[in-house]
């Protein structure tokens, strides 16, 4: 249950932090800074939506500087399609897109610390699985989880325990 880091360059040391405290909590990640394959490919949108494919969840880190870039969008857009467990970590104060209201907003250690507990309870109770791993029918069950997961993570980031 891989855990997809979108990021624009420029949010990178973010993105690293994250990827680094997922590593300790033993989540396993994809960043494409630790992927050769993303260093020397000419079909980058391919290796992308793959592994967007390959996780169940995404951090999408988000800043001012996110907005203007497509490929933090893109890759948003391919984790909504395959119902993927979608949250932003907002870097600084500012006004953002407002279709990143559907998911959680993390901005803070204590907001990955939820979303490192909600990611342990899904892989306890196996509401997560890759989206090959998916048949017609339990596509439905798999939607509603996602949708459950940001419910509950939004409402625990709100109350702050």
């Amino acid at each position: 249950m891989p855990v997809f880091i979108s990021y624009r360059h420029a949010d990178r040391p973010y993105a690293i932090a994250i990827c680094s405290r997922l590593i300790q909590a033993n989540i396993k990640t994809y960043f494409d800074v630790l992927d050769p394959e993303s260093q020397t490919t000419d079909d980058i949108t391919g290796v992308i939506t793959r592994y967007i494919t390959a996780s169940t969840h995404l951090i999408a880190v988000v800043s001012g500087k996110t907005v203007p870039p497509w490929w933090v969008p893109f890759e948003v857009g391919e984790a909504t399609i395959s119902n993927r467990r979608i949250c932003s970590f907002q870097t600084e104060p500012t006004e953002l897109p407002l279709y990143l209201d559907k998911w959680p907003k993390l901005s803070t250690d204590k907001d990955l610390d939820f979303f490192i507990d909600a990611y342990r309870e899904e892989v306890a109770t196996k509401r997560s699985m890759t989206l090959d791993s998916i048949s017609e029918s339990l596509y439905g069950t798999y939607r509603r989880n996602a949708e459950l997961f940001h419910d509950q993570l939004k409402s625990r980031i709100r109350r702050g325990f």
